[in-house]
């Protein structure tokens, strides 16, 4: 599968409007301390070719193609579950910034999921929340939801996935510290 540039399902201020009509509270959300100075958490957390060293779900992300330099406001990237890009993937776009404190991400164009008809034209929202702890330390905070806008499929889907969801979620965190305090892995990828 090559990494050509897909649309986002609107431009990243509708969708960042669109975020904020969210109940976060109702979120999948995970969270884990760093012993690490947020801007350290923000540097690694940042970088999208880090992902292969932490995630337990998909193998890479690949930058896309476009203006805009990865990790800032409008730059696109593809996931891929595996390594031969192979199977699921699913695309991102980056709605909004703010510098050692906050990312959002919406994930789009999932490709290669059975009953495709119910994924075309759905979107979840992601957040990546960063806090400084004071003292060297830091906590990281990865959430993720849908919007009133996806179908009541897709919406059902999310719901019965939401366990599997945070379990992924926290073995990432949990790689994440690991990489940043210079540990050792503490969860392998797991082939899908």
């Amino acid at each position: 599968m090559s990494a050509q540039t897909s649309n986002p399902p609107k431009s990243p201020s509708l969708l960042l409007e669109e975020s904020k009509k969210i109940n976060w509270d109702e979120a999948v959300s995970e969270s884990v301390t760093i012993e690490a100075p947020v801007a350290e958490t923000w540097a690694y957390a940042s970088n999208s070719l880090e992902a292969i060293n932490w995630s337990v779900y998909f193998d890479h992300i690949s930058p896309l193609p476009g203006p805009v330099a990865d990790g800032q406001v409008g730059s696109l990237r593809r996931c891929f579950r595996n390594k031969d890009e192979s199977g699921y993937a699913w695309d991102e776009v980056i709605i909004n910034v703010e510098p050692l404190k906050l990312r959002q991400i919406v994930t789009y164009n999932f490709i290669n999921y059975p009953f495709s008809v119910i994924h075309d034209g759905q979107y979840v929202f992601v957040r990546q929340i960063y806090e400084d702890l004071g003292e060297g330390r830091s906590r990281l905070t990865f959430q993720t939801t849908t919007h009133k806008g996806n179908n009541p499929f897709f919406k059902f889907i999310f719901w019965i996935s939401r366990k599997e969801t945070g379990d992924i979620f926290q073995k990432n965190l949990m790689n994440i510290k690991a990489a940043i305090e210079k540990t050792p892995r503490v969860f392998p990828w797991v082939a899908g």
